[in-house]
């Protein structure tokens, strides 16, 4: 029988964050019992309120459950096949803890490896969420920043045995850098053909003021045992009906979730399994020139930390002898507005002094332990370039 797998970005923030998002967890909620999958990914199930709805729910609807604790990077896994073990693994690129609005450092996104009992035996699957647009200006630095993560998932995925899937929100298109060096690196196929059923589209409700053009940016790849190839079918955009929610129509969350169904079997004869095809060389310059840009940024911005960080200790150090100076000695108001200012201005320069230090060396070896998954990659028997 045909596996049916979907994915579902919820939404699920915080109140203060996010629009509707009680009215909206009970809507897919309800929706859950009905639901013709066999695995569901969800992300950015943040809060505990959705975790326990969404938990509830999908164990009425005869699910097994991964990923009911603050620790999963806003992941959850719901699965009609036995689970037979799970793990979360955090990226190790995070983002900029100095951008708070941006949630991506404090969010702690990673990817679920979890391993289903299978009719045919096991069965890996891999749930994620990549980190949204890091520097809007700057595509290709966005790019290096997924890629880094995507090579962390694959180093994962080179690990298992058998067919995997690998499934989420990857926060790009098929037209971008990291999508193309994702699928090079596995050949994995894409249930669907990458532009089809949009997940992000002006017929949402919560993106109905959105300028850009229609486009997806969540997937569902598999990637074939040895000596097997896979055949998808019935790919289809998944949780679009809308929810009435405050006596007007609303979307179930601010994407649209993907869902597909795929069959594997044995490869023919003379047909070359996924893993066993060779690997283009320019998918590994192209990751290697990534990973380079994103190193380049992280030194960047140890300089620019490191130069504000001096500029401050300036202050400091000007404001600390001004309270000293002659003229102030009996002035005790004065004396002490500027002792005040010499320790508020020690503030930031110890906050850039650490960003200095210990941002950019874990975004470093982010980088570089990415960069060395990819040499491991080319390094492999399996992995030959043609």
């Amino acid at each position: 029988m045909p596996l049916r797998l979907g994915t579902f970005n919820v939404w699920g923030l915080p109140e203060a964050f996010a629009d509707d998002v009680s009215s909206r967890m009970r809507g897919l909620a309800s929706r859950l019992p009905g639901l013709d999958l066999d695995v569901l990914f969800i992300q950015e199930a943040w809060t505990e309120e959705v975790r326990d709805t969404l938990r509830e729910a999908a164990l009425f609807s005869n699910f097994e459950v991964v990923g009911d604790r603050a620790t999963s990077g806003g992941l959850m896994l719901f699965s009609r096949l036995p689970i037979r073990s799970a793990h979360f693994e955090s990226f190790r690129f995070r983002g900029d803890p100095e951008r708070l609005s941006q949630g991506e450092f404090i969010g702690g996104k990673g990817f679920q490896t979890v391993v289903l009992e299978g009719e045919r035996g096991p069965l890996s699957v891999i749930n994620t969420h990549l980190h949204a647009r890091y520097r809007r200006s700057r595509p290709r630095l966005n790019s290096a920043v997924r890629t880094a993560q995507l090579l962390q998932v694959i180093g994962a995925l080179n690990d298992l045995d058998g067919t995997a899937v690998v499934g989420g929100d990857f926060n790009c298109t098929n037209g971008d850098l990291e999508y193309k060096i994702f699928s090079g690196l596995t050949h994995a196929t894409e249930l669907g053909d990458g532009r089809s059923f949009p997940t992000l589209s002006r017929t949402n409700y919560y993106k109905r003021h959105r300028s850009g053009a229609d486009k997806r940016i969540d997937f569902l790849f598999v990637r074939p045992g040895l000596d097997e190839e896979c055949r998808s079918m019935g790919a289809a955009t998944l949780f679009a009906k809308p929810e009435r929610i405050r006596r007007r129509d609303r979307s179930l969350s601010d994407h649209y979730g993907f869902r597909a169904s795929f069959e594997t079997r044995s490869a023919r004869m003379h047909s070359r399994s996924g893993r066993s095809r060779l690997l283009d060389p320019e998918v590994f310059d192209l990751a290697r020139n990534l990973l380079r840009i994103g190193r380049e940024e992280a030194d960047r911005r140890e300089r620019a930390h490191f130069q504000s960080a001096g500029s401050w200790a300036v202050a400091a150090i000007a404001a600390a002898s001004l309270r000293r100076h002659p003229a102030l000695g009996r002035r005790c108001f004065l004396r002490s507005s500027a002792g005040l200012l010499a320790v508020l201005a020690l503030m930031p320069t110890i906050g850039y002094g650490t960003l200095a230090r210990l941002d950019s060396d874990y975004k470093r070896d982010a980088f570089d332990d990415a960069h060395e998954i990819l040499v491991q990659l080319e390094a492999r028997p399996g992995g030959d370039t043609v």
